[in-house]
């Protein structure tokens, strides 16, 4: 049986994609006049043409990095590591007492309930079922069996806990995942020799910081499953499908068309779009996804997601449950008993790699411990050799932290972890590739090319890549001849990986001049969008840093704060002279680069929420 899986240890950053202009007399432009036979078009053609990519230290570690790093955070190293629940799941849907808890029958009763996914922001639940000290007769249908135990005689909690297996699903013809409450998974011979896909997304990580974060995953995945690290891509939004114009003019070139518009990919179903984990499905495979939070990739801040389950085995209901109560769930199912809210999602992969044998024709030894620790990245990739739960301590990156304002941190943020790894049959073939591959510039819209590869040639045969009107080009095949840039790709250049030459400005006079017009710009579009009556109007507070593009003609990144929530904004702004003012404009996004947290308000336009600063 084939076997879909992705993961996300997830954080949702949102941005929206700016540009605009208006119109200073500001003496300080004169600086940055250029003699017209200094810099041309031809001259500003060609250095964009051209893309370097950085490199850093195998190892991801700079001296910046070294002198920030905090090696001391362990927030279950005083756990109680002999934790077990009171109740044991058996193998075919039925609950009784742990025998290891059997002294405290008399003080305690216990009942078993099933959770089932209702819609992305609900979940259904059976009856309570009491248990004891022998297997329940109520077979419990579902995913996720939820039991609590309570003081006898009194309404005390002393355990709640969700235990997790795989039940059986169908998928009605790819329309509808429908639970089916009759049978329990059975051993199927493999029919065709399709590979299973796994798809681990660990968020907020970057590929330099992955290899200092996460060297023995990555030791594993090169040396035993000769992966290949696609060390350049880069990402073409803030996590969300694009739904925003890429602006071109600064390269002299029209703009890309977004795929969908903000309700179109926020307010409204999304069960009829191809999406690629149900596409699987569609194929035969039993696809499973989950996530270690309730809001979901697809549904944060305020979004419809999907009206069905989009796979077979879908994690929300256990998410939505444990934050419905998130104090008591953090007490009695967390950090105190090593229980950390992502160790609930490995543990969710390793039961389906039990229950669904596919890797290798066998199935992979359980954890040794009896807690449900989730065996993360190294055990299930060695197929259990022990519960290593240390490695996920720095799976969250963090977007905000001060490694951000160091030369590899501001690469990082635009430079995802992506490392692939194909069946041993097809590496003599496709590992060359990759390798070529993994020299190039490479976006988002490849990684989904790739993915539709596999989809429709499983073994990556054929002379031709993906079929469809695609944005990226499958990293498994050659890729196209020509220039790869910012400049050919669809990425705005804000989050552009190529590196060219700045000169920092150390004028205070003319950088703050230059903050003053940003800042003007930034509230022209807050006007524009009509959150004036929600968000604070800014004020200048200083200048971090600015720099100006070499061979350009006016082009600058600035860096700036303003007074209102101590907002910090990075944009590039062109100077062009005009008659005899000049015409200062955005060539890129207003990017919120400190945390706005509880600051912003408008919670109805959530793309919007990162420039925001709440007049209340």
């Amino acid at each position: 049986m084939r076997i879909l899986v992705c993961l996300g240890v997830s954080f949702i950053f949102i941005f929206y994609a700016l540009r605009s202009s208006q119109i200073f007399s500001s003496r300080y432009l004169r600086k940055f006049k250029r003699d017209p036979h200094t810099v041309d078009s031809s001259d500003e053609d060609t250095l964009f043409s051209t893309c370097i990519l950085a490199e850093f230290p195998t190892d991801g570690w700079t001296w910046d990095v070294m002198a920030q790093a905090r090696v001391d955070n362990d927030p279950i190293k005083k756990c109680d590591v002999d934790f077990t629940p009171f109740s044991v799941l058996g193998e075919n849907g039925t609950v009784w007492l742990n025998p290891a808890t059997a002294e405290c029958i008399i003080v305690f009763n216990c009942w078993a309930r099933a959770l089932y996914y209702q819609d992305e922001r609900n979940y259904l639940a059976s009856d309570w079922n009491p248990i004891d000290n022998v297997a329940s007769k109520a077979i419990f249908n579902s995913d996720f069996v939820h039991t609590r135990c309570q003081k006898a005689n009194t309404t005390e909690v002393i355990e709640d806990y969700v235990h997790l297996q795989m039940w059986n699903a169908r998928d009605d013809g790819g329309k509808k995942i429908k639970m089916d409450s009759h049978t329990r998974p059975i051993n199927e011979e493999e029919v065709d020799a399709k590979p299973s896909v796994f798809i681990f997304i660990f968020d907020s990580v970057a590929s330099s910081q992955a290899l200092r974060s996460l060297p023995k995953t990555i030791s594993l995945l090169e040396h035993e499953f000769e992966a290949v690290n696609l060390r350049h891509v880069n990402k073409i939004g803030e996590n969300r499908k694009l739904i925003n114009d890429i602006d071109r003019s600064v390269f002299g070139m029209e703009k890309v068309q977004a795929d969908w518009n903000e309700t179109q990919a926020c307010y409204r179903y999304l069960d009829d779009e191809q999406f690629i984990l149900k596409e699987f499905t569609k194929k035969g495979y039993k696809s499973l996804m989950a996530e270690d939070w309730a809001a979901g990739v697809f549904n944060h801040p305020n979004c419809w997601g999907f009206k069905e389950a989009p796979v077979t085995h879908y994690m929300r209901p256990l998410q939505l449950y444990y934050e419905e109560d998130l104090e008591q769930s953090q007490s009695l199912m967390g950090e105190n008993q090593c229980l950390e809210p992502h160790t609930f999602l490995f543990y969710y992969l390793t039961k389906i790699s039990e229950d669904l044998p596919s890797l290798g024709g066998r199935r992979p030894r359980r954890c040794r411990r009896t807690l449900p620790c989730g065996c993360p990245t190294i055990q299930l990739l060695q197929e259990a050799q022990g519960c290593v739960r240390q490695i996920l301590r720095v799976l969250d990156g963090r977007p905000w932290d001060s490694v951000r304002d160091t030369p590899i941190g501001e690469r990082e943020i635009n430079n995802p972890m992506m490392f692939v790894s194909v069946p041993r049959r097809l590496r003599s073939r496709i590992a060359p590739v990759l390798k070529e591959n993994s020299n190039r510039l490479l976006t988002s819209f490849d990684i989904h090319a790739s993915l539709v590869d596999i989809l429709q040639e499983p073994h990556l045969g054929g002379l031709e890549g993906p079929r469809g009107t695609l944005r990226g080009s499958s990293f498994f095949r050659p890729l196209p001849s020509g220039e790869r840039s910012c400049r050919t790709l669809p990425i705005p250049i804000q989050f552009c990986l190529c590196e060219w030459n700045k000169t920092k400005s150390n004028d205070h006079n003319t950088n703050e001049e230059i903050g003053i017009a940003a800042v003007h710009l930034l509230n022209a579009k807050l006007k524009e969008y009509k959150v004036t009556e929600f968000c604070e109007e800014y004020t200048f507070k200083k200048v971090i840093v600015v720099k100006m593009f070499d061979r350009t003609e006016g082009l600058a990144e600035v860096l700036f704060a303003t007074n209102e929530c101590d907002a910090e904004f990075k944009t590039l702004i062109r100077f062009r002279q005009l008659r005899n003012a000049y015409v200062n404009s955005t060539a890129g996004a207003f990017i919120r680069w400190n945390s706005y947290g509880d600051t912003s308000c408008i919670s109805s336009r959530p793309a919007l929420r990162p420039l925001c600063c709440c007049s209340n």
